[in-house]
């Protein structure tokens, strides 16, 4: 049994040592050499990503298929970092420019998060919140379908990136079509109500190419109404 001394004891010794610092971890360390932080060719065609579920991934079997999709020249090395967390390995630059621009991809319906590894990041470390998308926009006015305004429309629904050129200078279009980061933790909007120069108003429609799983109800990506915990608990029926 513990006695008043003992406990004296202890906090004698934790007032003594309270402010101690280990040495051999306050020492810093720098690496030295001409060759020191650079990254030999080739390292840097590294891209890690993420699926969009909370299923198990079955690993060996997404090898198989995302290298059958995307077909390589030099081929591609898959690994997992961490769980549901994977990085994939080019030998190529036009290999991985490929992956990156021409996504989305998925497996099992499952969207793909993935960006480039740059120099002096770690796989883990790699934010993954946004998920690159080709989005038609329809239903815009005569004189609001500008470069600059389909750029506000793209800030809009997440960060935009570019406009599809290859109808540049066409007079008027069905849709344009727009490059844009979309959240993955928000849900993607429908439409948006734009007010025009004159104080009216109209409505502009959105609509996503390749969209992989997302919930009818909720909007957000990564799971259908089924295992949606507001559509379960909704009194509307899957019709409405």
């Amino acid at each position: 049994m513990a006695t008043q001394q003992d406990g004296d004891e202890v906090v004698r010794l934790s007032t003594r040592w309270a402010d101690m610092v280990l040495e051999d971890e306050a020492v810093e360390f720098e690496p030295v050499g001409e060759t020191v932080g650079e990254v030999s060719e080739g390292a840097n065609w590294v891209v890690v990503g993420r699926f969009l579920t909370s299923k198990l991934v079955k690993v060996e079997f997404m090898r198989q298929v995302m290298a059958s999709v995307w077909q390589p020249v030099k081929g591609v090395q898959i690994s997992q970092v961490q769980p549901n967390l994977f990085m994939f390995m080019f030998f190529h630059e036009s290999d991985m420019q490929y992956v990156l621009e021409e996504g989305p991809w998925a497996f099992d319906n499952h969207t793909l998060v993935c960006r480039q590894v740059c120099d002096g990041m770690l796989p883990a470390k790699v934010p993954l919140t946004t998920v690159d998308m080709w989005v038609q926009v329809h239903d815009l006015p005569v004189g609001y379908t500008s470069d600059v305004v389909l750029e506000q429309v793209g800030n809009f629904l997440g960060s935009f990136l570019r406009c599809d050129d290859r109808f540049v200078g066409a007079p008027l279009l069905t849709f344009y079509r727009i490059r844009v980061a979309i959240p993955v933790d928000r849900p993607i909007k429908r439409r948006m109500k734009m007010i025009k120069r004159d104080k009216t108003s109209c409505w502009v429609t959105f609509k996503y190419e390749r969209l992989h799983t997302y919930c009818f109800f909720c909007g957000n990506l990564g799971h259908s109404y089924r295992f949606c915990l507001g559509a379960r608990e909704s009194v509307l029926t899957v019709d409405q």
